[in-house]
């Protein structure tokens, strides 16, 4: 390993080394809905956080252990003495696409079909924007290139390092052990107050784990000209419903069933009609479901357009409610080779609230 230190001595605040760049890069790619992202680096690893005009906050948890090599020490005082925070704000769409440069860091575009509103672009791919969002930020020496080539072989792997406050951020890339290497440099600027409300687990009305596939699948099934998402979980033990006319014996036994054991579901109304899809509390479905009363909230569709994303290479979610409405999902992503047992790969947070019943 190279030396970092800086021409006075001082240790750098950061060296982070993996050997190949996916993992670490799919975890951006699912929070990827802004340009510019505001990291906070701790001996855990990263925070990496992107909001959506204040109503949609995403957060990226990396783990230390994600990563070959980890070093973080504390930025040194300024000249007043004061602490200074392990914290940045860098450009997303120019870090990914700097990741992808010998193009091994994506497996190829995500295809959602559930989608709300106009075409946007995604950080790292050189897509359209929000209206007045910029595309650029990158800093000195930056390499904007990497197409995405999903058919090439092979790992990239990385060193990323900074200085501290004042420095830019650099980033090695290497295309296999014996192949070209390539610098990035980025400039870093002052964060921006974030909303990031915190979730309060006293106030929580709804508790569920379930497998992605599950919840991918109940958004694609969603009619893409919704403009609000209802969620609905009723607990167990509830008095069984008296059967409808005209249903199947079949439809009666699982209401009188979700009725016993609990549901959730997810309801939209588009132009054309309605969808709901319910899913019991069953081991095939839930691997954990908390729900001591009936609750339901609505949310912006064009927000759970957003976690499609995040919800291809994921395998579990677990969703959480307050009793406000706020809503917590968790989004965990399969264990890479090499992490501990009983660690993680990084986790993917979304934060939003509800909707008031006369908004849309």
């Amino acid at each position: 390993m190279e030396d970092d230190k800086t021409g006075d001595g001082a240790n750098p605040v950061l060296v982070a080394e993996i050997n190949d760049v996916r993992p670490f890069a799919r975890l951006l790619r699912g929070i990827g809905l802004k340009n510019m992202a505001t990291v906070t680096v701790s001996k855990a690893g990263f925070e990496v956080t992107v909001e959506e005009v204040k109503t949609l906050c995403a957060i990226a948890w990396i783990p230390n252990t994600l990563f070959q090599t980890f070093e973080f020490n504390e930025p040194e005082a300024d000249g007043q003495g004061h602490a200074q925070p392990a914290c940045f704000e860098v450009s997303l769409d120019a870090l990914l696409q700097c990741l992808n440069i010998f193009g091994n860091a994506t497996s190829g575009p995500v295809v959602s079909t559930f989608s709300v509103g106009t075409k946007r672009g995604w950080a790292g791919e050189g897509g359209p924007r929000a209206e007045g969002e910029e595309g650029g930020g990158a800093g000195a020496g930056e390499t904007r290139g990497g197409g995405g080539n999903a058919s090439k072989k092979g790992r990239t792997g990385m060193r990323m390092s900074w200085q501290g406050p004042g420095h830019r951020l650099s980033v090695m890339l290497q295309d296999d052990p014996k192949g070209p290497l390539t610098t990035c440099e980025f400039n870093l600027y002052e964060p921006e107050e974030l909303m990031n409300q915190d979730f309060n687990q006293d106030d929580c009305v709804l508790y569920l784990i379930m497998k992605s596939e599950w919840f991918r699948d109940a958004l694609a099934d969603l009619p893409p000209t919704s403009q609000r998402i209802t969620l609905t979980a009723t607990p167990r033990d509830r008095p069984r419903p008296d059967d409808e006319l005209g249903a199947t014996m079949n439809s009666n036994d699982r209401r009188s069933q979700r009725a016993d054991v609990g549901s959730f579901a997810i309801k939209a109304i588009g132009d054309f009609g309605s969808t709901e899809l319910d899913y019991p509390n069953d081991r095939e479905v839930m691997d954990k479901f908390d729900c001591p009363e009936e609750v339901s909230f609505s949310y912006h569709s064009s927000h759970f357009a957003l976690l499609t994303r995040a919800l291809q290479s994921s395998i579990k979610i677990c969703l959480q409610i307050e009793n406000s409405g706020f809503l917590c999902v968790q989004i965990m992503m399969p264990v890479s080779e090499g992490v501990a047992m009983g660690g993680h790969s990084g986790i993917l947070e979304f934060k939003m609230h509800a909707l008031a019943d006369d908004e849309s």
